[in-house]
């Protein structure tokens, strides 16, 4: 047990000679010394093994998961008042909804496992088991399990900079790694099939997807559009609509989406008979995103599970569109909202003017004139 604590003697005031210790803390510096209560060293020396296999060696090894890390997102914690600190208003370094899922992960996941358990004392084989746990019993999905495991590493590394933990839990650990569901992009043939063909109970619905098909937006900022962001060119995304809220984008950059007359006109007319000002006022965050998997699941199973289709897949389909008709990759990129490797260009247009995006204008019209499902 060399490197965690030493023993020594010391005589005291009645002059018997007892052994005490001092254990080394994570940083290397000694613990205040404590009595071992034994006069011989070797039996001071099993004592302290004893303590130390105990978890007691000294008070930071006393600590329960459970004690450190129940309110470490709580959102007067210091962790998450430091990360707000190193965001601004516009562009905040902790969103609302990531905050609340890293609660719900402690909360869920970490605590009814952890909980009880000496900080000290786990060890990567328990991290293993615990995602074993996760696969068998949960039956989670590999994505979800290393995000559950990054949460949990995120409070083990501050308990190593505070000097609470000597080693990492996660020592050797990597995470789960499995081929990606597919999800592959509509073809057109499939789009038109979709939107044209297969019959849908809701029109609001249907039109929420052809939307997505003509935009490449992600279900939630389809749901912000509105009165204020819709421009005569264009949809000025500056939000997402996200669990009830309007929330800051998932790259955190504003960006202006062309939009055809058409469409334009389309959105206008929703927008004038809501009385909420929200293009998609009557349709629910994710019941148009269930729709089309009901849609799906009932006219093309096989092609559903083949190919991953589902809500996402439009974003794919006009991404895979528009480079298909030799459009720019980057300009591609500034209109769908993902990074190419060159932000620089990248940056440069997404403050476009309409005749930066004149191709774009031209595809999407002739988009909306093979996917409109009415006459």
């Amino acid at each position: 047990m060399r490197g965690y604590f030493f023993v020594f003697r010391r005589t005291l005031k009645s002059g018997n000679k007892i052994y005490y210790y001092q254990a080394y803390k994570p940083d290397g510096s000694l613990a205040t010394a404590r009595s071992t209560g034994c006069t011989r060293k070797a039996a001071a020396v099993r004592y302290c093994e004893t303590l130390l296999l105990e978890g007691k060696l000294w008070a930071g090894a006393n600590l329960t998961f459970r004690q450190y890390a129940e309110h470490f997102f709580d959102n007067d914690s210091i962790w998450v008042m430091d990360r707000l600190a190193l965001g601004t208003k516009e562009h905040p370094a902790l969103s609302e909804n990531y905050l609340s899922k890293l609660q719900q992960t402690v909360r869920t996941h970490l605590l009814p496992y952890f909980g009880d358990k000496k900080l000290s004392f786990i060890k990567p084989t328990d991290i293993k088991e615990y995602r074993l746990y996760l696969i068998r019993e949960k039956k989670l999905s590999y994505k979800s399990i290393n995000d559950i495991v990054a949460t949990f590493k995120t409070i083990t590394d501050t308990a190593m900079s505070d000097n609470i933990l000597m080693y990492s839990p996660l020592r050797g650990i990597k995470p789960l790694m499995k081929n990606p569901s597919p999800r592959e992009a509509f073809t057109l043939d499939d789009a038109k099939q979709i939107l044209l063909e297969f019959r849908w109970k809701n029109q609001a619905h249907r039109f929420f997807n052809l939307v997505g098909a003509l935009t490449g937006m992600r279900l939630s900022e389809l749901h912000a559009i509105r009165k204020d962001n819709l421009k005569d060119t264009c949809i000025d995304l500056q939000d997402q609509f996200l669990n009830g809220k309007l929330r800051p984008l998932k790259t955190k950059e504003a960006r202006k989406i062309p939009i055809c007359e058409e469409l334009h006109g389309l959105l206008s007319e929703r927008i004038s008979e809501s009385g909420s000002g929200y293009a998609f006022y009557d349709v629910a965050e994710t019941m148009a995103s269930d729709t089309l998997r009901e849609v799906l699941q009932k006219n093309m199973p096989e092609k559903k599970k083949e190919k991953g289709y589902c809500f996402h897949s439009w974003r794919h389909f006009f991404n895979t569109y528009l480079l298909s008709k030799n459009v720019s990759p980057v300009k591609v990129a500034a209109v769908l909202g993902h990074s190419t490797g060159v932000s620089s260009v990248q940056e440069r247009y997404t403050n476009f003017t309409e005749a930066d995006y004149e191709e774009i204008y031209a595809l999407q019209k002739t988009l909306f004139a093979e996917l409109k499902y009415w006459e």
